[in-house]
């Protein structure tokens, strides 16, 4: 498994590891929410230093208004801390990642794959198509995960992640590309549903 991969996996092993403490195992009640950012995330949770933290972000996620979150409402809270955490690519070497929360790590992790590719050149902050290339034959090995965005389609991917068509992948775009895997990875492992699963199923009954 690469780094990338491994990261989609520890995702949703700490996803689950909360979900499941009220019987839900396919969402975040607000009270276990609360307990994975103390826990998974101290840093930023210290950082904000605010006690409406967890409603605020509750209110944000939750698309749906079921107090609820599902992993798809979940991953965003991730993908917005990688983007404006980019200097956590710094952190570890101030801090050694044996030290960091989990998904302290997950993070930290995410902008270290980009930045390592994305430096090829002797800059920072964007991929061309080459890197972009090399990341998805390095970093994509999983048969599920490269049925949905492939190394030998790469005109097709540059096209799929570059937003802002300039011809190259920033980190908000790659950022929107793994949480887009890792919600296609999530629902081939746990069964494709959440929410919307469950609201078929009552429509059913």
């Amino acid at each position: 498994m690469t780094e990338l991969e491994n990261c989609m996996e520890t995702l949703i092993r700490i996803f689950h590891h909360y979900a499941v403490q009220d019987g839900d195992a396919k969402t975040l009640s607000k009270k276990e929410l609360k307990k994975l950012v103390e826990t998974e995330l101290p840093s930023f949770s210290k950082a904000q230093n605010n006690p409406k933290l967890i409603d605020c972000m509750m209110k944000d996620l939750d698309l749906n208004k079921d107090d609820k979150l599902d992993f798809e409402e979940f991953f965003p809270l991730i993908a917005g801390l990688s983007m404006t955490c980019e200097k956590m690519f710094n952190l570890h070497q101030k801090k050694g990642k044996k030290d960091m929360a989990r998904l302290d790590q997950v993070i930290t992790n995410i902008v270290d794959v980009f930045m390592e590719y994305a430096d090829d050149e002797g800059k920072k902050g964007q991929l061309n198509k080459e890197e972009l290339k090399k990341v998805l034959e390095q970093e994509i090995q999983s048969p599920e995960l490269r049925g949905n965005i492939n190394a030998d389609e790469i005109e097709e991917a540059m096209k799929m992640l570059d937003k802002n068509h300039d011809g190259e992948v920033n980190f908000r775009e790659f950022c929107r590309c793994v949480c887009d895997l890792a919600k296609c990875h999530y629902q081939k492992k746990k069964g494709k549903g959440g929410k919307k699963k469950k609201e078929q199923e009552g429509e059913a009954d």
